[in-house]
């Protein structure tokens, strides 16, 4: 699944209101963590996922277009209460 926000509506919180949404419904199906990748030159994306404690547990390189490294970020959700 992809999860995007349109260019002319970034810098609105409206991918800090959709990651709560997302850790709410998890907490709620009783997920123990949730995983993503992101394009390692998407630095905005990085730091918003930093921001909800999420850390770097892997990499894929050459992932997208063969040319641009997926980086692999992870966050247990008991470390959100």
């Amino acid at each position: 699944m992809n999860i995007v926000v349109r260019k002319g509506k970034r810098q609105e919180g409206i991918g800090t209101k959709l990651l709560n949404e997302i850790f709410e419904l998890s907490k709620q199906l009783k997920a123990q963590n949730i995983t993503l990748e992101v394009n390692e030159k998407n630095k905005p994306a990085i730091s918003l996922y930093q921001k909800f404690d999420f850390q770097q547990v892997g990499l894929r390189k050459k992932y997208y277009h063969n040319t641009d490294n997926a980086v692999i970020m992870s966050v247990k959700l008991m470390s959100l209460n």
